[in-house]
């Protein structure tokens, strides 16, 4: 199993009650020193698995200490292996259990929220990436040539905003939830502007089997959508960022997205907005399995009323995306 390291920076004098604190948790390390003029190191090293219910305890704690910190550290290898071999008390075995039983498979709650709301917002590199492979992405549907376009999917990078939207609305945070739909709003209209130019300069027709596939939203579309939207949450959840690549391609918005702009560009208005039918019905359906998803995780805020906020929140947006889902299946029975 991975390991982490979690290291604490706090006034000298300061953390001797930490041992007590997480004396029901299972540690394989710990180590206390001195790291210059009146601070003290604490080094915690344990089971990715645990971090969380470390962490959550950890954090009001620190919060009360001035000049205290903590990071949390990847740990490659340990010599020689360590083990958590504390004993469980009858009291909390079945709880961590039920810890084990939600965390094993996941990273911790605080490190996917470090690793999401990093990669999302608008930077220069986001909007560079959203051009190029918009640009890309109407080159491959003019030359009907599929192996541009997985590139474009490849590229693209509309879907981390997506997934942070849906752990926004899981954890009930209305400022990752902003950022995300600033990011992804902008990313979809700047990819949609880059089609209509291209558009405008260069004529498509319905003939062209790409931009055909891409206008007539089918049932297997929204099928798709939601279990690439499960595997992309998965993904981040176990840090497995590589696999990451094959939900971009399976759950792609770029395509569907450029296509409506060259067809709007190229004045077939109609055929342009079944194009985007199909872009928003991944939005949906990656939005709606990400919600559950994390929620069928685990992954919920640490303290009572946190949970009642982000539960109210998660309800409203299972709403909203069930509802939207369920206009876009009227449609398909028109």
């Amino acid at each position: 199993m991975e390991q982490r390291l979690i290291e604490i920076v706090l006034p000298e004098g300061k953390g001797d009650d930490i041992p007590e604190l997480l004396h029901e948790q299972s540690l394989a390390g710990y180590w206390r020193d001195s790291v210059g003029e009146n601070q003290a190191r604490i080094r915690i090293l344990l089971n990715s698995s645990d971090v969380e219910a470390v962490l959550d305890i950890l954090e009001p704690y620190l919060e009360k200490l001035p000049d205290a910190s903590a990071l949390l550290l990847i740990v490659e290898a340990s010599i020689p292996r360590k083990k958590n071999d504390q004993p469980q008390t009858e009291d909390n075995e079945i709880d961590n259990e039920e810890n084990e039983a939600n965390n094993s498979t996941r990273i911790s709650r605080h490190e996917l929220y470090a690793d999401i709301s990093a990669n999302t917002g608008i930077s220069s590199t986001y909007l560079i990436m959203v051009v190029l492979s918009a640009v890309i992405a109407a080159i491959g549907l003019v030359r009907n040539d599929m192996a541009i376009i997985i590139g474009a999917m490849v590229l693209a990078p509309l879907l981390v905003p997506n997934v942070a939207l849906a752990l926004a609305s899981t954890l009930g945070d209305t400022e990752l939830a902003v950022k995300a739909l600033k990011a992804a709003v902008v990313g979809f209209m700047l990819a949609l502007a880059i089609g209509i130019l291209i558009g405008f300069i260069y004529t498509v027709h319905l003939e062209n089997p790409a931009i055909a596939a891409r206008t007539n939203l089918r049932w297997s579309d929204l099928v798709l959508a939601l279990a690439s939207g499960v595997a992309g949450v998965l993904a981040f959840t176990s840090g497995g960022q590589l696999s990451l690549i094959g939900v971009m391609v399976a759950v792609a918005l770029m395509p569907p997205l450029v296509t409506a702009g060259l067809l709007f560009g190229s004045s077939l208005p109609v055929m342009g907005f079944k194009a985007l039918e199909l872009a928003f019905a991944n939005v949906i359906c990656v939005n709606l399995s990400g919600i559950v998803t994390f929620g069928l995780q685990g992954i919920r805020p640490a303290t009572w009323w946190e949970k009642s906020k982000a539960g109210k929140a998660k309800s409203r947006s299972l709403a909203i995306w069930i509802s939207l889902l369920i206009l876009l299946a009227w449609i398909l029975l028109r």
